[in-house]
């Protein structure tokens, strides 16, 4: 579910908005150009490299275990393929999925909303680590950003762009990993992951875009 950011950190990304470069006011792709708005679009994100088949797209090897989001031309039914298991889902119009496969084999459908405001960008965190909740923090603002997810779960926040930002990732008031400098484009998304297990963990971030 797709939520507000609290008045804090509308607060820092005003003053980010204000301070961002020239550079970093071109808008992202993840709905530009979109070939279809009545498709579904769904991507793979893993805890550890593999390769997919979403419908029949294929991927042979996703080595940050993150797809782009497949443009499926007939929602309903349509098969997904993670290492050398295959599922069938159903997905619907007009709707973004990630397919979301844990450390631990748990596999999850998970529709993520994705706002085509210009002014904004997305947010997409998913915790694929060992931790039964984390929080997705903003430094700059001293204020969570999504709180609580879910093991093999995900979120979604929409944030004012262009900017860019640091995130850290926290169990409590724990620091349990930092991602720098995120590049927030107009129309555009980023995922971000956690993995890791007993205390070792990292984050990644991967601009979100339809697979090519």
């Amino acid at each position: 579910m797709i939520k507000d950011c609290n008045w804090k950190i509308i607060l820092c990304l005003c003053w980010a908005g204000m301070s961002a470069s020239a550079a970093l006011a071109q808008d992202g792709g993840l709905y530009e150009d979109v070939p279809d708005p009545s498709a579904s679009f769904v991507r793979v994100v893993a805890a550890s490299p593999t390769n997919a088949v979403i419908d029949s797209k294929t991927f042979d090897q996703l080595d940050d275990g993150i797809s782009g989001y497949v443009v499926v031309t007939k929602p309903g039914e349509i098969n997904l393929v993670t290492g050398v298991d295959d599922a069938t889902v159903t997905v619907a119009a007009g709707k973004y999925y990630s397919y979301v496969v844990g450390a631990d084999g748990t596999k999850t459908l998970v529709p993520e909303d994705i706002t085509s405001n210009p002014a904004q960008a997305v947010i997409s965190f998913f915790n694929l680590s060992d931790l039964p909740t984390v929080d997705l923090y903003v430094p700059a603002a001293k204020a969570v950003a999504l709180k609580g997810v879910a093991m093999n779960g995900a979120a979604n926040v929409a944030l004012k762009a262009p900017l860019k930002l640091d995130f850290e990732v926290r169990d409590g008031d724990k620091v349990l990993a930092s991602l720098p400098a995120v590049d927030l484009q107009r129309r555009g998304g980023v995922a971000i992951v956690l993995r890791g297990s007993a205390g070792n963990y990292t984050v990644i971030g991967s601009n979100s875009a339809l697979a090519n």
